[in-house]
């Protein structure tokens, strides 16, 4: 499809609308795992607490894809590096589905593969984008987070609870936790095929000859490093990737294996919860874009954020749903829904046509903290049994981005 006979504006629609589609389902291969976690922990009989280690090994995989893959990216063009992530996570949902144990690190590490997904995309939106709607149009991207989150929390509990009988044919077809995981990929490699026709357009610009190395991922790395702002969205990253990534990996779990819930109800919250946060990457963009300084909603998000994360920590068996709800709600309205403003100012900050290579650097410590935060979680939860104590401490790095930016603002309004 030959996108240059369309205006700007046509041109930043459809760029955003397959971007859009890509970051969602791209989210909803997330979402799979920690969905079925408890059923494959009983199918195999061990501890849920495995998860940690699984989430662990996954993103170990994805701080080495992000910081390396600004050179994939200028070599096979954005799109079809975003083809090719999600044919990763397509093969990982296949091992996942096959039912044997030892070939879940594998998935795991392919998994992994998906931190490329977003600054792909990010390429793609800065080359077409204003840069006065940037923060606008990349948080509209970015909704691709939460509604991914809801397809996921609606289609997975849907497919594991499939079931249908013909006694006349004797058929009987249960897909369980393994073949929701397939039923899962089938839809995904769909979306591979749906993204094809705009590759022309969206990679024409990619270098063929381009030599990849090790050494582009030290420049990345450093290149954000030295720069003092990029520093301290680095930063933001790490903290509150870290608690959106306990969000994803441990609250259904949380609500399935410490408070009862069946996978229907704890899906269920999941998703009306994640859905809030479709609305608020997009006010945040809004307001970002118009009224309030970056610096200032990110203080916001870290202070606000924080606060949601103790009151997880205080939910019990006692807890109304109504009040496990509005603490998830707030939870994703926060630490959730940061992505968009970050990319649109990450974009802002990036040296001119390396924006998926820098976005790449600064997400990669997104990906560190979706190392460490579920393997202490993990461990945590298999030495104390306890699903809150994690919650407690992934507020204090929310806190502390809470005072890098506000400290500023407060000095320059003093001045």
């Amino acid at each position: 499809m030959d996108l240059s006979r369309y205006n700007w504006r046509t041109v930043l629609g459809v760029a955003t609308a397959a971007m859009l589609v890509q970051q969602s389902f791209s989210y909803v291969c997330h979402v799979v795992m920690p969905i079925l976690a408890d059923s494959i922990a009983e199918e195999f009989d061990i501890s849920p607490a495995w998860l940690g280690l699984f989430l662990f090994i996954q993103n170990l995989m994805a701080i080495f894809t992000a910081v390396g893959c600004g050179s994939f990216i200028l070599r096979l063009g954005p799109l079809r590096v975003s083809q090719l992530v999600l044919l990763s996570m397509v093969v990982s949902l296949m091992l996942i589905s096959s039912g044997q144990l030892w070939l879940y690190p594998m998935a795991a590490i392919l998994l992994g593969v998906s931190s490329a997904s977003t600054p792909a995309s990010s390429h793609i939106l800065a080359a077409v984008c204003p840069p006065r709607l940037a923060p606008l149009i990349f948080s509209i991207k970015q909704t691709g987070v939460p509604v991914g989150s809801l397809i996921g929390g609606l289609l997975v509990p849907f497919f594991l609870g499939l079931a249908y009988f013909n006694p006349t044919l004797g058929f009987d077809f249960q897909p369980g936790p393994f073949g929701a995981a397939f039923l899962t990929g089938m839809v995904v490699l769909a979306i591979i095929v749906l993204l094809q026709p705009f590759r022309a357009s969206f990679d024409a610009q990619r270098q063929p000859g381009l030599k990849i190395t090790f050494a582009n991922l030290r420049t990345t790395l450093a290149d954000v490093l030295k720069h003092p702002d990029l520093r301290k969205l680095a930063f933001a990253a790490f903290a509150f990737g870290g608690m959106q990534s306990l969000f994803a990996g441990f609250f259904v779990l949380f609500l399935i294996d410490d408070l009862d819930f069946s996978v229907v109800e704890a899906g269920s919250i999941f998703a009306i919860s994640s859905f809030t946060a479709v609305w608020a990457r997009i006010l945040w963009g809004w307001l970002s874009g118009r009224f309030v300084e970056p610096g200032t909603i990110m203080a916001g998000i870290g202070l606000v954020g924080g606060l949601a994360a103790i009151f997880m920590a205080n939910i019990s068996a006692t807890s109304s749903v109504t009040w496990i709800t509005a603490i998830a709600i707030v939870y994703n309205m926060t630490v959730v829904s940061w992505h968009g403003l970050l990319l649109a100012e990450t974009a802002r900050l990036a040296p001119e046509g390396q924006v998926g290579g820098t976005t790449g650097g600064v997400l990669a410590f997104t990906s560190s903290a979706m190392l460490l935060y579920p393997a202490i979680y993990g461990a945590l939860l298999a030495l104390t049994g306890s699903y809150t104590i994690g919650f407690m401490l992934a507020a204090l790095p929310s806190f502390g981005a809470f005072f890098i930016f506000a400290i500023p603002s407060i000095g320059r309004k003093n001045a």
